[in-house]
């Protein structure tokens, strides 16, 4: 495979940092901007949470927080639309089965519309492993998650979510330094637009990036979805059943790539993408995390889709 490197121009940000983990939820550990050309942010994953100049708040967060939630514009509508239900609710205007339907889907739309309702909602589809001392991957599995185009092929970048998977691949690959990186998955609908490996060089170019050989990295552009991933790695002639496979995805997107790789391998691990200092900031209730935002909205149709995918996944194998 012929690889042309990519432009980077890089600047050191330190003031960004903050900013970076308000604005876009990306994990600012050595902030640096690049060219477009190949991804939007770039950074070397660190470990130690004090970096990101986040502070633990108890049951009352500020008001800066409290008063920086209600600039979103989704609370606003779902009061309103809240008023009206109750309006209609003192004039009897409703049988006794639409009042109580109404509450509860008024109810359930505010809390899925929320940091703590998402969190809740999260839960159950992180499951994480634990990795014992002495387990070593043969291969490290970076699922990807879809890019963006751009006018041209040169200007696409690779999305948040895959964004974070690679750089959670890149610190593993550090702690095992014989494991080889495979960036598993093409885009669908791209015939007659991009080569099908696009995903995979966006992907390639930002772990180089951050210092991982090209010898290192292979490129899967065959798979379009979870289950083609696995289906794709089993016939590789890679890999046997018993093979130590590291498999790197977003933590919402856990479960289900670990169902369908446990059909084929015995011996996988998970590990989550998410920044860590995401883990449990959103499980506390507060004022903040019961507040609807449009973040917390998107989460939220992830996680439900996740959990739609998860119960056609059975049927379909």
């Amino acid at each position: 495979m012929i690889f042309t490197s990519l432009p980077v121009c890089t600047w050191r940000l330190p003031r960004l940092k903050q900013k970076l983990v308000e604005t876009m939820g990306l994990e600012p550990t050595t902030p640096c901007l690049q060219s477009r050309c190949s991804s939007q942010l770039s950074y070397v994953p660190e470990r130690d949470s004090s970096c990101y100049g986040l502070r633990s708040y108890g049951w009352l967060p500020t008001l800066g927080m409290v008063l920086r939630s209600l600039v979103d514009p989704l609370w606003l509508p779902l009061v309103v639309l809240l008023a009206l239900w109750v309006t209609l609710w003192h004039r009897n205007s409703l049988r006794r089965w639409m009042k109580s339907a109404g509450t509860i889907a008024l109810g359930s739309l505010w809390l899925v519309s929320t940091p703590w309702g998402t969190s809740i909602l999260e839960g159950p589809l992180d499951v994480e492993s634990r990795i014992e001392s002495g387990w070593t991957p043969d291969y490290i599995y970076v699922l990807s998650a879809g890019y963006d185009l751009g006018d041209q092929s040169e200007f696409d970048s690779s999305g948040v979510e895959t964004i974070r998977r690679v750089n959670r691949a890149v610190e593993l690959s550090e702690q095992y330094p014989t494991a080889k990186l495979v960036m598993a998955g093409t885009q669908p609908g791209m015939d007659g637009l991009r080569d099908p490996q696009q995903q995979g060089i966006l992907m390639q170019a930002q772990a180089e990036r951050l210092g991982v050989p090209a010898e290192r990295i292979i490129i899967e552009s065959i798979s379009t979805n979870t289950n083609g991933h696995a289906k794709v790695a089993h016939e590789s002639g890679l890999h046997q059943p018993d093979s130590p496979l590291l498999i790197v995805t977003s933590d919402f997107h856990l479960r289900r790539a670990r169902r369908e790789f446990s059909r084929f391998f015995d011996n996988i691990r998970m590990v989550g993408s998410d920044p860590r200092y995401s883990d449990g900031s959103s499980v506390d209730v507060s004022l903040r995390t019961l507040i609807p935002n449009v973040d917390s909205l998107g989460e939220t149709t992830l996680c439900l889709r996740e959990y739609v995918a998860l119960a056609l996944s059975d049927v379909r194998n």
